[in-house]
C-alpha cells in the first residue's frame, strides 16, 4: 500500500467519523420511509471482501425488497438496471447514494476508506488471481473512480446477465484494470479528482473527462 494511501487511514476514519454524526439524522428519516414501506429491517448488512481478503459486513439502508428475516433479497448478489427487487422507494435511495451512507461507520470501524476500489461479494473474488491480490491489499472504498467510468454500462450488462457470468467475464476485468491504475496513482491530486468526478452524479454539469483521459492513458 502507498504511503499516501496509509497515511490516508486515520484521517479517513475522523473525517467519516464527523460525517456520520452530521447526516445520521438523514439515515434515521431513510430508515423510517424504508420500515413503513414493507415493514423488513432498514439497515441490513452484506458480506464483502476487504483488504487482506477479510469477509465483513458492509453496512446499507436497505434499498431491495426483504425475502428473508435478515433483509437480504433472494437470487443474484448483482443488481443491476430495471430489477424488479428494489421497490420506487429503493429506487430513489440509490439515485442519490442514499443507501450508501451507514458504510461511514465501515470506515470509522477501519473495514474501508472513504474513497477506494468498490468491495465485492465473495461470490466474485479470485484471491488467487494476481489482479485481485493487488486491490485486496487496500482498504475497499465507499466511492471509486469505477463507479464513474463503468457505473451505467455495469448496471446494462448485469440487467441481461442472468446468473453473473457475464459481470465476471466482461465486468470484473475492467473494473479491477480501473481500480489498478487508482492504486498505483494514489496521491492527493488523484484522490481530488476522483472525488469531484463523483460529483458528476449529483451534479448534471459535472465532467469526467479528465478522469477518463487519465485512466486511459495509463
Amino acid at each position: 500500500m502507498s504511503t499516501w494511501l496509509r497515511l490516508r487511514c486515520i484521517g479517513d476514519r475522523v473525517v467519516a467519523l464527523a460525517i456520520a454524526v452530521v447526516v445520521s439524522p438523514v439515515i434515521a428519516v431513510c430508515a423510517v420511509l424504508v420500515r413503513r414501506h414493507d415493514g423488513g429491517p432498514p439497515i441490513i448488512g452484506v458480506e464483502r471482501v476487504g483488504r487482506g481478503e477479510r469477509v465483513f459486513r458492509m453496512w446499507k439502508v436497505r434499498s431491495m425488497r426483504a425475502d428473508d428475516r435478515s433483509g437480504l433479497a433472494s437470487g443474484l448478489t448483482l443488481s443491476g438496471a430495471g430489477d424488479d427487487r428494489i421497490p420506487p422507494i429503493g429506487r430513489r435511495l440509490r439515485s442519490y447514494y442514499l443507501d450508501e451512507l451507514p458504510q461511514l461507520w465501515n470506515v470509522v470501524c477501519g473495514d474501508m476508506a472513504l474513497l477506494g476500489p468498490r468491495p465485492e461479494s465473495p461470490d466474485f473474488v479470485d484471491p488467487i488471481d494476481p489482479s485481485w491480490r493487488n486491490v485486496l491489499a487496500v482498504p475497499p472504498g465507499i466511492a471509486g473512480p469505477t463507479q464513474v467510468i463503468v457505473g451505467d454500462w455495469e448496471r446494462e450488462v448485469i440487467a441481461s446477465d442472468g446468473d453473473g457470468t457475464a459481470y465476471r467475464s466482461e465486468v470484473l476485468p475492467v473494473k479491477l484494470a480501473i481500480d489498478a491504475w487508482y492504486i498505483r496513482s494514489s496521491s492527493p491530486f488523484t484522490d481530488a479528482l476522483v472525488a469531484m468526478t463523483l460529483a458528476r452524479r449529483l451534479l448534471p454539469w459535472a465532467d469526467s473527462s479528465a478522469l477518463e483521459q487519465r485512466i486511459f492513458a495509463a
